[in-house]
């Protein structure tokens, strides 16, 4: 069996948007994801539904798995041939412990590459609004870790070379080392009104800035209950903050949107959301698998063919050519269920009825089972199933436990039901989750599927429409 390789990964500091393309690449080839705490959860989705997710991780003063577990399982998967993705938040490099995975897997010959990351001590100053460097304000800054032993008893920076030397400095996780560290810096020079700024969960919709001083920062960190993960900087380019930062002026800042999703393809809803600030979580995932039955092979005797949804519009179509059946045979009249399955019939060059076949018809209905009628009565012809991506509904189970989501959007009335079947799947009353959680439907049909079953409603869209959407969202604010 050849060896196979591991890629350390830098997943960059919290918005899923700042990975590298080289390393979305790698994760979609992985066979293997080792990923830590602070990895932004929706970046496993880019990854195949086959693919395993060993969860490393870590918190300040726990740890999930030992540093030379996680080594050893990196070096066993590889031994098997597979392609394994160690996925880290920020920059390996960076207080990301690389040094020792790396030597780890020279040690006993496993191949590997480094891809690095945005570090969290760069891109959260930017979320900010502040650069860590300025002309007229800083020629340096450094990077130091916060969450180590900093007084005097163990390892320790040389307090003043960072007070003499450079100008901005960059903490990591020092929330609880604070009072140290501005104690330090104090005692070896640093005036006591030096600029310091807080930034909790940097990039991310849940990022809280808190300014002060040398003198002050301690007592307003613990008003604000400021905890990691967290960067602390310390210097006179903190006095350069406008607020709010060009990312806390977009419109939907802070939201965190579930699209409760009922078919294959992405929306173009989540990304108009994303564009505007809003993180967003697309569930369930779909995969199409073809249907078992077969295409009649008199396709031609129909007087005409109804395809119920789009997303079995390909399916159809790569069946014809897996049964050799000309195209030139199919029914004259074609008929579409809904706009998005005649634009994706308009693809292949068909330019269908947007209607429904009318009864006398000898029509060939074809969709999946969910979306042809009970009693037909027509013919029909089941393209294919919708398989849900468990490895989606763990995502979804992790944002619903770690409180990320504030709003959900569903799109029809059986979105509704998916929702339910979603959470109750996770252990999770639809009713009592969604109470403190802002609502917002396509159409009265929804709302009122919605409210049925208890579920408040804040808002129904009369048009579905993304401007619509992004309206009633942004009122939140």
């Amino acid at each position: 069996m050849n060896t196979g390789k591991v890629y350390i990964v830098g997943a960059g500091p919290g918005d899923a948007g700042l990975i590298t393309v080289k390393g979305e690449e790698c994760l979609k080839h992985a066979d293997v994801i080792l990923y830590d705490r602070l990895v932004n959860p929706l970046l496993l989705e880019k990854a195949e539904e086959n693919a395993e997710r060993i969860y490393c991780g870590k918190l300040p003063d726990r740890h999930h798995l030992r540093q030379e577990t996680i080594q050893e399982l990196m070096i066993e998967k590889a031994k098997q041939g597979l392609y394994v993705v160690r996925l880290k938040g920020g920059d390996p490099g960076v207080f990301g412990r690389s040094g020792e995975e790396t030597a780890a897997l020279e040690e006993t010959g496993i191949d590997y590459e480094i891809i690095p990351g945005i570090s969290s001590g760069i891109a959260a100053p930017h979320y900010a609004g502040i650069p860590l460097t300025h002309r007229e304000l800083s020629g340096s800054f450094a990077a130091i870790t916060g969450h180590r032993s900093l007084d005097n008893s163990g390892a320790s920076p040389d307090w003043n070379a960072l007070v003499r030397a450079v100008d901005t400095l960059v903490f990591y996780m020092g929330v609880k080392n604070l009072p140290i560290i501005a104690e330090k810096l104090k005692e070896h020079g640093k005036p006591s009104h030096t600029p310091v700024m807080l930034i909790e969960w940097g990039t991310t919709g849940r990022q809280r800035v808190i300014e002060g001083t040398l003198s002050d920062i301690c007592t307003k960190a613990d008003n604000e209950q400021v905890q990691n993960p967290a960067i602390t900087l310390v210097g006179d380019v903190c006095s350069l903050r406008s607020e709010p930062s060009w990312f806390e002026k977009k419109p939907l800042y802070s939201r965190y949107v579930w699209v409760v999703k009922t078919s294959m393809p992405p929306s173009r809803v989540g990304e108009m959301l994303q564009e505007n600030g809003a993180e967003v979580h697309e569930a369930p995932r779909f995969a199409a698998v073809p249907s078992a039955s077969l295409l009649p092979d008199n396709i031609q005797l129909y007087d005409s063919l109804s395809f119920l949804e789009a997303d079995s519009v390909p399916v159809f179509f790569e069946a014809l050519r897996k049964q050799k059946i000309d195209i030139r045979s199919l029914p004259e009249k074609i008929y579409a269920g809904t706009k998005r399955t005649q634009k994706k019939l308009e693809g292949y060059g068909i330019f269908p009825f947007l209607e429904k076949a009318p009864e006398q018809e000898y029509s060939l209905l074809i969709g999946t089972k969910e979306s042809l009628p009970v009693r037909a009565n027509h013919p029909v012809w089941i393209s294919h199933r919708l398989h849900v991506n468990e490895n989606t509904r763990k995502t979804t189970a992790r944002l619903v436990k770690d409180d990320m989501i504030n709003t959900i959007v569903l799109p029809c009335a059986k979105a509704v039901d998916t929702l339910l079947c979603e959470l109750d799947g996770i252990g999770v009353s639809a009713v009592e989750w969604t109470n403190n959680r802002t609502v917002i439907c396509y159409g009265p049909q929804t709302a009122q599927r919605a409210q049925a079953e208890g579920i408040n409603v804040y808002s129904t869209l009369e048009k579905p429409k993304q401007e619509e959407l992004l309206k009633s969202v942004a009122s939140l604010g």
